[in-house]
């Protein structure tokens, strides 16, 4: 039988025909036999470590009486021992009064029951308050003074102001009516959308003039759509401060109707 030829593995087809004494083929060559080598060695150094305490013990046993502190072992843990103490009376601190002579208050009698003793004098109350009592205290002591608890008192609401609808002098437009006509005029703007539904008719609005005379609270009383509500509205807000209504001469809050006529031409 002829031999088999041999099959070249990957480093003779890479380093065909080059130097093959040294350098990267002897590399190469050895890289697997190096790989082995450490990796079983390495497992062996591995299983060495881990099973060096069975070893140690199997050679060293303990001896009796010794106390294996990975089997059968007991912690015991010692606490300070509970002392009842019993509890200590602090004294509170008293503060001397101050010292009060005893007010009697006068009460109408006939003479022979009057006995002057039991009124203070003048010299007694000297450095002394009247108390119901008489205290020998300190000039230097306080007055006990018993605090009321507080008492809840309900929250007030703020009153609002009241709004008039008619007043002595009742508010007026700068100018006078005719000056507030000729500002509906220039300002007015019918809108489209009622034009082309032939929408007509009088829009009335409700305002407030405060005491300033500004212009508040727009609201529509009666309208009739098509956007001329709107643009009544708009038109009352853009106008100018008023001269506010007064009631015994002092400016109040007024409100105010008025009516915004709508007609196609």
């Amino acid at each position: 039988m002829k031999n088999k030829e041999k099959i070249p593995d990957f480093e003779d087809i890479i380093f065909e025909g080059r130097n093959k004494e040294y350098g990267a083929y002897a590399l190469r060559k050895t890289y697997n036999k190096y790989i082995s080598i450490s990796t079983t060695g390495g497992a062996f150094l591995f299983a060495l470590i881990v099973s060096y305490p069975l070893i140690t013990a199997s050679i060293f046993p303990a001896e009796k009486g010794e106390s294996n502190p990975g089997k059968d072992s007991t912690i015991i843990i010692f606490s300070n021992p509970s002392i009842d103490t019993p509890p200590v009376d602090i004294p509170t601190p008293i503060t001397p009064k101050t010292p009060t002579v005893k007010y009697i208050v006068p009460v109408v009698l006939p003479d022979e029951q009057v006995h002057n003793d039991d009124f203070a004098k003048i010299e007694d109350l000297i450095n002394k308050n009247p108390g119901i009592a008489t205290v020998e205290g300190s000039l230097d002591g306080t007055d006990l003074i018993d605090v009321a608890d507080p008492i809840d008192i309900p929250e007030v609401e703020p009153v609002k102001e009241q709004i008039y609808t008619w007043l002595e002098v009742m508010p007026e437009f700068p100018g006078g009516d005719g000056e507030l006509l000729s500002f509906f005029a220039k300002n007015i703007v019918y809108p489209e959308i009622a034009k082309r539904a032939g929408v007509e008719g009088k829009v009335i609005l409700s305002f407030v003039i405060d005491k300033s005379g500004v212009v508040k609270d727009v609201q529509v009383a009666k309208g009739i759509g098509a956007g001329c509500d709107e643009e009544a509205m708009r038109v009352i807000n853009s106008m100018p401060n008023w001269n506010p209504g007064k009631q015994n001469g002092k400016p109040v809050l007024t409100r105010i109707n008025i009516p915004i006529v709508f007609k196609l031409k």
